[in-house]
């Protein structure tokens, strides 16, 4: 099957977030297929050309990818790839991307079968946040019957019932499949965990969305020691002064810093030497960075608007309500409280719930049965 996949950004950038991680695991676990990815040179807010691609088809491991300027990332080279392509099927990623609209106008000029992922944009946590742009989007391209006989993925109960009310799809057109996560390349030696002292990670974007403001806030109520580190790019620059007024107000025995970007084959490598990954989302359809924190043993501590509320059940970490600060700081003292054979115990058994929670070989079936529904 050949595949092409339409996206903004994917590697070597490092500030898109989750979709070029889902489309890279995509298309190792796809590797008996041929996948094509078109994509745009430059990093998220930037302008500069990636300085390690090359004009044409660039050859990945499990991929080709073709990397296009603004002034080209438009209809006219879409349907350009199209025709000399001749893909079986077209996957999208998300809904509110440029690409997405003149993609599902050549999808019906051509009769091209379409699977798009909207990656969490119609769940409430996302289209809360400039919902008066996104909802009149969703009307027109529902208007130019632009959803009608495409397949959709989604990766939770919540997201496929807000893809069957916000996108009228049919039952039979919704595939709840898991994202694919990405496998740690090797082992990674733990560091000592210290009862009385904790080591936080933050990982994400920095936006509203993750809520960074609010796993700052916590820190106000814990008891011990403890260091958080914040990675990600910085994409609202007024919600990173808050943080920065926040942090300021912290007690001194909390120290916290920011680390800038992480490359993504460095990620599984830097969640390794962390106690347990903070992370208070608004809303997330999957939550690769959580995947990728619990493959290497580090405990959750999440908001419950994620696919991972089950880390509860597991004593893997915690899942909260948003406005449980009280459930938040209980979980974030009792890793401080931890000594390191509680540690060791504890990130033994993260690593058992996620390999019985993620069964590649069953979702590789799952993914190629989806693929082929006409």
């Amino acid at each position: 099957m050949k595949i092409l996949i339409i996206m903004g950004g994917f590697f070597p950038g490092k500030k898109f977030g989750g979709p070029p991680v889902s489309v890279d695991n995509f298309c190792s676990l796809m590797q008996n297929d041929e996948c094509y990815i078109v994509t745009r040179d430059h990093d998220l807010f930037e302008t500069e050309r990636y300085h390690t691609i090359c004009d044409g088809w660039n050859e990945r491991a499990n991929c080709k990818v073709l990397y296009l300027s603004d002034a080209d990332y438009g209809r006219d080279r879409f349907e350009q790839v199209i025709c000399d392509l001749k893909p079986d099927i077209l996957y999208l990623q998300g809904l509110f991307q440029r690409c997405v609209f003149p993609c599902l106008r050549l999808s019906k000029k051509y009769g091209l079968r379409v699977f798009l992922a909207p990656r969490g944009e119609v769940c409430d946590g996302a289209l809360r946040l400039k919902k008066y742009k996104k909802i009149p989007y969703i009307y027109v391209m529902r208007l130019f019957g632009l959803f009608k006989n495409i397949q959709f993925q989604s990766t939770s109960d919540e997201e496929t019932r807000a893809i069957k009310h916000w996108l009228k799809a049919d039952s039979s057109a919704v595939h709840q499949l898991d994202n694919i996560p990405s496998i740690p390349p090797k082992i990674y030696q733990r560091r000592e965990k210290i009862s009385g002292t904790g080591r936080f990670i933050f990982l994400s974007r920095i936006h509203p969305k993750k809520n960074l403001l609010g796993a700052i806030r916590f820190f106000h109520h814990v008891r011990g020691n403890a260091t958080l580190s914040i990675y990600g790019p910085i994409e609202d620059k007024a919600y990173w002064a808050m943080c920065q007024d926040e942090i300021r107000k912290l007690p001194p025995k909390i120290t916290v810093e920011y680390c800038g970007l992480v490359s993504h084959d460095k990620v599984h490598e830097v969640f390794s030497q962390y106690d347990a990954f903070v992370f208070p989302t608004i809303s997330e359809n999957y939550g690769h960075v959580i995947a990728e924190a619990l493959v290497v043993g580090t405990p959750v501590i999440i908001s419950d608007q994620t696919p991972w509320t089950d880390v509860n059940e597991a004593s893997v970490g915690g899942a909260f309500a948003l406005s449980d600060t009280e459930g938040f700081c209980n979980c974030i003292n009792s890793i401080i409280n931890m000594s390191e054979n509680d540690m060791k115990k504890t990130s033994s058994m993260v690593k058992q719930y996620v390999e019985k929670k993620l069964n590649i070989g069953d979702l590789q079936q799952k993914y190629q049965r989806a693929l082929n529904i006409r």
